[in-house]
């Protein structure tokens, strides 16, 4: 009778242990999965930071050339185009379309 309790016993205790190392492992797993969730959005954080460093870099870049086209643009004349070897022409035609949204009706159902 003794024995069978012992054996009960050790039987109890070799569940408990295997429980608890489970557990563990388990703690282990998700502070593992923390870690590298928290390391994973911080890196992603500092990605962030710098490609919107960056987007105001090239919004400036685009800028400054929007300007520049601008500009050459403006500075473009008649004397300066003929001066390039362009020619004036006369002869301007031009062609007009009536617009589409004359065709359209509104049909309405009433049942």
């Amino acid at each position: 009778m003794t024995k069978i309790i012992k054996k009960q016993i050790k039987n109890l205790e070799y569940r408990e242990k295997s429980i608890i190392w489970s557990l563990f492992s388990v703690f282990v797993l998700l502070l593992v999965s923390y870690g590298f969730l928290v390391s994973s959005s911080m890196a992603n954080a500092v990605k962030r930071q710098d490609l919107s460093k960056q987007n105001a870099s090239l919004n400036s870049e685009i800028n400054s050339m929007e300007f520049a086209y601008l500009e050459a643009k403006n500075s473009i004349t008649m004397d300066l185009a003929l001066k390039e070897g362009f020619v004036a022409d006369n002869n301007e035609k031009f062609v007009s379309v009536a617009p589409a949204s004359s065709n359209l009706t509104l049909s309405i159902n009433e049942n």
